[in-house]
């Protein structure tokens, strides 16, 4: 995105990094890889999945637990969201004084999973190991229901895997608008699209990268972060014959008598 369009200012990865190793630069981010500690945070923020050459954490779970070892830095909730959705996991076992990164991290993803209106997850604590006094020595549990994983990473993987509920939300002040048809052009993830006389946003499909804004001339859009049930906003316009030019345009005012162009002229030179 930065690098097709000079405005964007998108940092997503860079303040996900929890050492520093992302900077911004005016066309493209880059990775400082003696710093990176390949934790896969930066993964599942970016809205066009543009990261490569860093993969997740591997992570060990039973039935619907997440068990250990775990990692010392705790995962992000886009992450854990993922394990809800595509491993349908409900809990994790550890003992809570050892991870206090992790408490957090599930105490923060319940919050989310709350406005979600999904189920919670809890934390359970290790059960006590076996001890065969006979022998005088530790029984190893069994592990054969332990299975190793990842999980889908990016925006556009938790899109699809909580397809009911959309994160973002656009917002458009129609008075600005000159229906310019600009935002739908730049969309890659096609959550806006020109219909006849009208243009529509599937919350849906959002991903929240923001370019729609960034390319409108008059900053008349922008996308809200604001989780609530998918939707689809219709936003119709009027097809006139400009005053001064007599070209085709379209407006949302049907009071409006010349094109986005011709008011931007003064003193009628376009009717010169």
């Amino acid at each position: 995105m930065r690098k097709h369009f000079p405005r964007h200012d998108c940092q997503a990865c860079v303040a996900a990094c929890p050492v520093q190793a992302i900077t911004a630069t005016a066309c493209t981010p880059t990775i400082n890889e003696l710093d990176c500690l390949q934790c896969g945070r930066c993964l599942f923020v970016c809205p066009t999945d543009a990261l490569q050459n860093i993969r997740p954490e591997t992570r060990r779970y039973t039935a619907s637990t997440l068990v250990a070892p775990f990692s010392t830095l705790e995962p992000s909730v886009g992450e854990l969201l993922m394990w809800h959705q595509q491993h349908g996991i409900r809990a994790v076992e550890m003992e809570m004084d050892a991870f206090p990164g992790w408490v957090r991290a599930v105490a923060t993803l319940n919050i989310r999973l709350r406005a979600l209106n999904a189920p919670v997850w809890q934390i359970l604590p290790p059960p006590p190991k076996a001890i065969n006094t006979g022998r005088r020595h530790f029984i190893k549990a069994s592990e054969t229901d332990v299975q190793s994983a990842t999980v889908r990473t990016g925006r556009r993987a938790r899109r699809q895997a909580f397809s009911a509920i959309s994160e973002y939300q656009l917002a458009m002040d129609k008075t600005q608008c000159t229906a310019c048809g600009a935002c739908a052009r730049v969309c890659v993830e096609k959550a806006l699209s020109l219909s006849e006389g009208a243009l529509t946003f599937s919350s849906s499909s959002c991903t929240g990268c923001n370019s729609c804004a960034v390319v409108c001339p008059v900053d008349a859009v922008r996308i809200e972060k604001q989780i609530s049930e998918n939707r689809l906003q219709r936003f119709s316009w009027i097809q006139k014959s400009c005053r001064c030019c007599q070209r085709a345009f379209y407006t949302f005012d049907p009071e409006t008598e010349r094109c986005a162009m011709c008011q931007r002229h003064q003193y009628g030179m376009r009717e010169a």
